[in-house]
């Protein structure tokens, strides 16, 4: 199987648990780090599926390669490769399809209450966990969903935190976070706790119950991961 290109931003928000995930199952990936300054591939009949995800910045910034991600995205939206976003990789895909992107009332940090659509509970075949969950949030925009998207995920302080938009899956949430990274963006972003409400909370509220929403979230992880590889496998039967 071609590999899956990963697109890190920034040292904090790396692909955590998606990269447990795909050692476990023996799928390649490889890594391109944008904030080491290395180039965007433009190349993507080498690959099996895109991942975009988080990033301090918004994607209306007018940085040269947020306009090449966006490029990458419309391409392989046209060539059918499956793409995955994830935070700010789901806002890039919703801009890159038509979508807008704009700040949200507050910051939405810590773990947030979330349902899933009917769609979503039949699409990912989900077990073990009810139509509601809590997920891990940390960003300041929010996406609106493209013409022709089907929402997955609604949540509370923010309702849209989720669709699929023909092969493009955007989630506002973090399915890959893992605790060391909880820790690490708690400890490099203690500013963004300074105003505390409903959709920001503690350090004490994130760390309370981590260890269970961790575990649920895991296994939402699994099943969107599961269905997001089953696309990447099917691209790689229909191009070979």
């Amino acid at each position: 199987m071609k590999p899956i290109r990963i697109f890190s931003h920034v040292a904090c928000e790396h692909p955590g648990y998606l990269c447990e995930y795909l050692e476990k199952r023996g799928i390649c990936y490889e890594k391109i780090h944008i904030g080491l300054g290395e180039p965007i591939p433009k190349q993507i009949d080498n690959i099996s599926g895109l991942v975009f995800l988080g990033s301090p910045v918004s994607v209306n910034d007018p940085l040269p390669w947020i306009a090449e991600e966006l490029a990458l995205i419309k391409q392989a939206s046209q060539a059918g490769i499956p793409v995955l976003g994830i935070c700010f990789g789901g806002q890039l895909i919703s801009k890159a399809l038509g979508g807008e992107v704009r700040p949200a009332p507050a910051m939405q940090i810590g773990w947030h209450h979330t349902t899933l659509s009917a769609y979503a509970k039949e699409l990912f075949n989900i077990r073990g966990i009810s139509h509601s969950f809590y997920t891990f949030e940390w960003h300041g925009d929010s996406f609106s969903l493209p013409i022709g998207a089907l929402p997955l995920f609604n949540g509370g302080c923010i309702k849209n935190q989720g669709f699929l938009c023909k092969n493009c899956l955007a989630l506002q949430f973090h399915p890959e976070i893992t605790k060391p990274m909880v820790h690490e963006l708690l400890e490099k972003n203690t500013d963004c706790l300074k105003i505390l409400s409903e959709c920001t909370h503690s350090k004490e509220q994130i760390l309370e119950n981590i260890d269970v929403y961790l575990a649920q979230q895991h296994t939402l992880a699994n099943a969107i991961f599961n269905w997001w590889m089953d696309q990447a496998y099917s691209y790689k039967e229909l191009t070979t």
